[in-house]
């Protein structure tokens, strides 16, 4: 799950990436640059290729300036980037700066596979389409004679080049089988559904939970409770707009895998309630930590702006019904305990979970379901918290307010050419395709001015233009 909305780093350019390439021992044989920019580069540098820098070669007249210069592509994404007078790159669609190529490859690589720990940033990065080893090999032959042999280790960084891109493909092709099936897995309709047996996880209730226990499965799925069957009231009563609901539900259609997105809105404490105004999609993966950051922090200065207090979650279950699992029960307690504050300054926090697809039944609309959790007893505080279904009112909204607009405008570019980005024309049903189940599903949640259903023309104009596109942008 995403965590609560932090403060950025304090340094966001990932400076130290480089210093392991940094030779400061040998013979200091020539200066590159002028000014307060120059730099000495040392015998073992020319040999060995150790402690080349963009900077350098920007330096030596081997590079230029430039802005979209730069070029990144991954598993079917791509990636452009800004080189600045001093060398470092700045990321274009955030103002993300890094040092160095390295820097900036393996955070790209990241974002698309959170488990890619490491990459050649000069074999991976292009300049104006060419890799950039290209231009260090010349910077080479431009420091040792236009006749010396490129330097020692340039066989290495060939030989590692090549074990890059093979595994980039050996990567590649897994990415896409996976996500293949994960599609095919969506779709009810016959052609996949005799390749596989696709059942409903079993959700099981909480009384028969009992104490946490370590070897428990994470993932096991728990059924909601009711405050009536406790002989209880709901604590608090909650209403939502029609326009929050609709992006969320567009959010969660998008793609095969798991999403998140934080809710904003306002608490009551006179009458005990909690509106819940607009939906803040989180436009990075889950797992990249480092994105994460910089994405909350921009929904939370969102959010300020608009006057709105962070109140809830939300998150997507692709594969399964809307039941909570277990780690989804301790990250909703997690949070109701960082937001609950003390007296008047209690505001309360709930969780949204939207299952887009049911996989044994061709229901066209999702299911979206709140919920609360219910702490264990004081007298048993190492039973699991109590997943409690949230009654609340869907509040229908007079128009689409252009933030709603922008936010699908760019969620969808951001999922745009993943591999796990859904194929809108591909059959989900019979004759239906997926498009018309996401069109079926968001009609009910429409504004009062939107009852002719532009804006369902609109999002089939958006995700049929969006498909097959390779852009993958953050935040």
């Amino acid at each position: 799950m995403a965590s609560e909305p932090s403060s950025p780093a304090d340094n966001d350019s990932c400076e130290g990436d480089d210093l392991e390439d940094v030779d400061s021992a040998g013979e200091e044989i020539e200066s590159v640059g002028s000014g307060s920019a120059r730099k000495r580069v040392s015998a073992r540098t020319v040999l060995t290729g150790r402690g080349v820098t963009m900077a350098m070669l920007l330096s030596d007249g081997i590079l230029e300036p430039g802005d979209a210069c730069l070029s990144i592509d991954y598993l079917g994404q791509k990636f452009v980037g800004d080189l600045l007078p001093n060398g470092k790159i700045k990321w274009q669609g955030s103002n993300r700066v890094f040092n160095s190529p390295s820097a900036w490859a393996i955070h790209c690589k990241k974002m698309v596979n959170p488990s890619k720990k490491s990459g050649c940033g000069w074999a991976s990065v292009k300049y104006k389409g060419k890799k950039l080893d290209i231009y260090k090999t010349i910077w080479f032959r431009k420091q040792r004679g236009a006749n010396a042999p490129s330097p020692a280790n340039t066989d290495e960084s060939m030989e590692d080049e090549e074990e890059e891109e093979e595994e980039e493909e050996r990567e590649g092709k897994k990415e896409e089988d996976r996500h293949a099936k994960a599609r095919q897995a969506l779709s009810l309709s016959g052609s996949f559904r005799v390749k596989q047996d696709v059942k409903e996880r079993p959700s099981v209730k909480h009384t028969s939970l009992g104490s946490r226990d370590p070897d428990q499965d994470p993932n096991t799925l728990v059924e909601y409770s009711h405050f009536s069957a406790l002989g209880k009231m709901q604590p608090f009563t909650m209403s939502i707009t029609t326009n929050c609901l609709l992006l969320m539900d567009f959010h969660c259609h998008l793609t095969t895998s798991e999403v998140v997105g934080y809710l904003g809105g306002k608490w009551d404490p006179a009458s005990q309630h909690l509106s819940i105004l607009q939906a803040f999609p989180c436009r990075c993966r889950l797992g990249d930590k480092e994105n994460a950051i910089v994405v909350e922090e921009e929904i939370r200065q969102g959010m300020m702006l608009r006057g709105l207090s962070l109140v809830g979650w939300y998150h997507s279950h692709p594969h399964c019904q809307a039941d909570p699992s277990l780690r989804d029960v301790d990250c909703q307690m997690e949070y109701q305990v960082a937001m609950k504050g003390l007296g008047a300054t209690y505001q309360p926090c709930v969780g949204f979970i939207v299952a887009p697809f049911h996989l044994t039944e061709p229901i066209v609309e999702s299911t979206i379901q709140a919920f609360w959790v219910m702490p264990p007893p004081e007298h048993k505080p190492h039973e699991y918290g109590m997943p409690m279904s949230m009654n609340f009112t869907a509040i229908q909204d007079s128009y689409l307010t252009q933030d709603v607009v922008n936010e699908m405008k760019w969620v969808s570019d951001y999922y745009s050419g993943a591999p796990d980005f859904l194929f809108f024309k591909e059959p989900w049903h019979q004759d239906k395709t997926f498009l018309e189940k996401v069109k079926g599903s968001l009609a009910k949640k429409l504004p009062k001015d939107q009852v002719s259903g532009q804006l369902l023309d609109f999002v089939q104009s958006l995700l049929t233009t969006q498909q097959g596109q390779e852009k993958h942008t953050s935040r």
